[in-house]
């Protein structure tokens, strides 16, 4: 019962990133239920059952699943005597905070990206995790960082729907690697989850700027369409 009390509230603090998802899911599964009710069509139960499976696939790829991988990540990489982290695209924070919290970096930078609005939650996130001393959130246009070459020692991207980094025309991921290998120290550590897709079009960006790339694995990853990978100095 204290798991899934955490997990509610876990949920509650960080959101998901996939709400449209899920609250289609959920209408259209009442809907359906709603029709099968007034028609007595027991047919489309089926269809309802898959709506709700849809909903809470959804909701733990985002939620549990992702955090997972960065939670792997956070504890593989203490980053002892180290200064400086960032996280882009930070939404509601979970990366910023699990990095500011767990590590012993001095201070984690985050950067909304210009498509995301959840600055006012990000910074409720921090304060009711005792981090904000040691935080500093910026909004930018992450294919343009505001920091200075080989700045960071650990870099954190995490994809959420509709964020940068998922899109996936050229110009823009391609600039946004660009930016983050130029602001990442000689022995730093990027760490980055994504759709497979997205995730092999980073990779192959990274090795062509002569960076070591390896990929993370964590069970059921293909069934969730989630890949991340850890880029450093060969």
């Amino acid at each position: 019962m204290k798991k899934i009390t955490g997990w509610v509230k876990h949920w509650y603090r960080y959101k998901t990133d996939e709400p449209y998802i899920i609250a289609a899911a959920i209408i259209g599964a009442l809907c359906l239920l709603g029709s099968i009710s007034l028609d007595h069509k027991k047919r489309f139960y089926m269809y309802v059952l898959i709506l709700i499976l849809i909903a809470i696939w959804a909701l733990f790829r985002s939620v549990t699943f992702k955090k997972n991988f960065v939670r792997q990540f956070v504890d593989e990489n203490k980053f002892e005597g180290k200064n400086k982290g960032l996280d882009l695209g930070t939404g509601t924070g979970y990366a910023l905070i699990k990095l500011a919290r767990d590590t012993k970096l001095n201070k984690v930078y985050g950067v909304e990206d210009k498509y995301q609005y959840t600055i006012k939650r990000l910074e409720k996130n921090a304060y009711l995790e005792n981090v904000k001393d040691r935080i500093e959130i910026t909004t930018a246009d992450i294919e343009n960082l505001p920091f200075d070459d080989n700045e960071f020692d650990a870099i954190t991207a995490i994809s959420a729907n509709g964020n940068q980094l998922s899109t996936p025309k050229r110009a823009v991921y391609k600039d946004i690697a660009f930016e983050i290998a130029r602001v990442i120290a000689d022995k730093g550590i990027i760490f980055m989850v994504n759709t497979p897709r997205m995730t092999k079009k980073y990779a192959v960006e990274f090795e062509n700027k002569g960076l070591k790339v390896e990929y993370m694995h964590r069970r059921f990853e293909r069934f969730f369409f989630l890949r991340a990978i850890k880029v450093s100095n060969k």
